[in-house]
């Protein structure tokens, strides 16, 4: 079986104008799709991202020239810019013309919700039966979309999911499914280990990489069984020495999680959350 941490790489931060945060997750995800393949056209989505060669799904995109499907809740002239410049660079350090199609393919501004990722998904005519991967990070109904997606029977070969450390280990938390939910303290985004890894399991994926403090990596159990299953005790980012840790192991120089200064949650941050315990 193979252990994906034996294969944390950061290989393409450097690819767009701006250095990105790395955590070593290049190399993961060029190694699962080594074993796994790829569909006859390779396509993924990201959800949370207006990079043009996205932080998580940037491995997949450069080495197999994958087309996307990515939004962002905001999109400026500022970031269109950045993105041209970034598709020239790829161009560059490859020294192919190919990647200029990157520009027929830049990030939308949508705000993702509940209520219009199918519509979003028929629009672009998203396969359902051949889509290799799915990463959703958009800080705050998460759970509520990734269920969405896979009860609308998208399940993808690799589904990545942002969790939040801060909810901690054993409770099935998310913030609730409200357009409006805002709150003040930066460590209330997203939901919990717990929660996702119920739902990702009720839907036949198993994980199979922990990413620090950011990322869980599902595989779909067709192919689950090729992937050591990581100890999440080991590897969950629940204090601020594995926090260090991993920043200074896998992260860019003087990179910090933007809540890493944010107070610890209270008993009352943790009432403004959805519990999930009955629900899976």
């Amino acid at each position: 079986m193979i252990d994906l941490s034996e294969h944390r790489k950061n290989i393409f931060q450097n690819h767009g104008l701006r250095e990105c945060p790395h955590y070593g997750e290049d190399g993961v995800i060029l190694k699962i799709f080594e074993e796994i393949g790829i569909s006859k056209n390779p396509f993924c989505i990201e959800f949370g991202e207006l990079r043009v060669l996205g932080t998580t799904t940037r491995s997949y995109r450069i080495f197999y020239k994958a087309r996307s499907l990515y939004f962002s809740y905001s999109y400026d002239f500022r970031s269109f810019y950045l993105n041209i410049i970034d598709i020239f660079k790829v161009s560059f350090i490859n020294k192919s013309f190919v990647y200029l199609k990157f520009l027929f393919n830049l990030p939308s501004s949508y705000f993702i919700t509940t209520s219009n990722v199918e519509d979003i998904f028929k629009k672009n005519k998203v396969p359902a039966n051949d889509l290799d991967l799915i990463t959703v990070d958009i800080d705050s109904s998460d759970y509520y979309v990734i269920k969405q997606i896979l009860e609308l029977g998208y399940l993808p070969k690799l589904f990545i999911v942002e969790y939040n450390p801060s909810f901690g280990l054993n409770k099935k938390l998310s913030c609730p499914n409200d357009p409006e939910f805002k709150p003040t303290n930066l460590r209330l985004y997203g939901a919990s280990y717990k929660a996702l890894d119920a739902l990702m399991s009720k839907h036949n994926y198993s994980l199979c990489f922990v990413s620090g403090f950011s990322n869980l990596f599902y595989i779909r159990n067709d192919f689950s069984s090729r992937f050591k299953i990581p100890e999440i005790e080991d590897e969950f980012t629940d204090t601020e020495e594995k926090i260090n840790a991993y920043i200074k192991d896998h992260c860019q120089e003087g990179f910090i999680p933007s809540w890493m200064h944010s107070p610890k949650l209270s008993e009352t941050d943790f009432l403004l959350l959805d519990s999930l315990e009955e629900s899976t």
